[in-house]
């Protein structure tokens, strides 16, 4: 059993929690926004002697652009995500998966990093920062650095980050303009956490080719994952040519490379059947939005 008590520290920079993370090591945790460790803690499935609560750290809470990237803070709260109007165009699937994102009670605690580094498989915010190409500002007592979304999930419930270490930021590339997104979720209720959700995004060049196609998946392996095998499918294809036939090729090879399993959310063939659904439904509705920007 834990301790039906844990020691609180309020650190008032990301270098001094880092700090106190190097003095306290495993015996403590970060708390952002609490949502899910609060919950493990009770039910005993981690230890959480020390508290290292990030959530007065400033520095840490902003979504800002510039030219060419858009940065969002980890203790960013997905409510603000949810609303903000830095995130527009085809960015706009970052927002679009913070308004899916459990109940509104919860999105006004819960932060992106929170989400992104409980590593559960079915994270919502998982599937927009892998198919827009999100880089991760990893911060430790000793310095920085930076690790891409894409090689940041490492198995269930584990990524990248070292135990000294807490993410900072997030970096989102602009996508160039002719690009189109969709993020598509399925749960037992609007306010449930994902049976599978997913992302794609594709840009086209002014001849209408694909020159970019990412595809990615929530709640269907042990991580969050892209789908590369359909991605280069697509890959190349000029937009007006994309026909049923196609999207069924496409749709197919997600559901033979994903690796879902039973639970009581769904078992794992309907998870498959799902994911090729949404696979179809995400490229209609891309290739509809490009065909109608290469035809005005």
């Amino acid at each position: 059993m834990n301790n039906t008590t844990f020691k609180y520290l309020r650190p008032i920079s990301p270098v001094k929690a880092c700090e106190l993370k190097d003095k306290y090591g495993e015996s403590s945790r970060f708390w952002a926004g609490g949502t899910d460790l609060l919950l493990q803690w009770k039910e005993d499935v981690v230890c959480l002697d020390y508290c290292i609560d990030l959530s007065f750290i400033p520095d840490l809470d902003y979504i800002r652009k510039d030219s060419d990237a858009v940065s969002i803070g980890a203790l960013t709260r997905v409510a603000s995500i949810e609303t903000s109007s830095e995130l527009n165009h085809s960015l706009s699937i970052i927002r679009e998966a913070a308004g899916e994102l459990a109940t509104p009670q919860i999105r006004n605690t819960a932060t992106i990093g929170g989400n992104i580094c409980r590593a559960a498989p079915s994270a919502d915010m998982a599937p927009p920062l892998l198919v827009l190409d999100a880089e991760m500002k990893f911060v430790s007592a000793s310095g920085e650095r930076w690790v891409a979304m894409d090689a940041f999930f490492l198995d269930l419930n584990q990524t990248a980050l070292e135990e000294n270490e807490l993410l900072a930021e997030i970096k989102v590339p602009i996508p160039p303009v002719e690009t189109a997104s969709c993020f598509l979720k399925i749960g037992r209720t609007v306010i449930d956490i994902a049976i599978v959700n997913m992302a794609a995004r594709m840009t086209m060049d002014d001849r209408g080719i694909l020159t970019d196609v990412r595809i990615a998946f929530g709640a269907v392996a042990p991580t969050p994952l892209r789908i590369k095998a359909a991605e280069e499918i697509l890959l190349g294809t000029d937009v007006s040519t994309i026909d049923d036939t196609l999207v069924g090729k496409v749709s197919n090879k997600v559901g033979d490379e994903i690796k879902p399993i039973t639970d009581v959310r769904g078992t794992a063939e309907y998870r498959r059947e799902i994911s090729r659904v949404l696979t179809k439904r995400a490229i209609e509705n891309i290739i509809q939005t490009l065909q109608g920007r290469l035809n005005s």
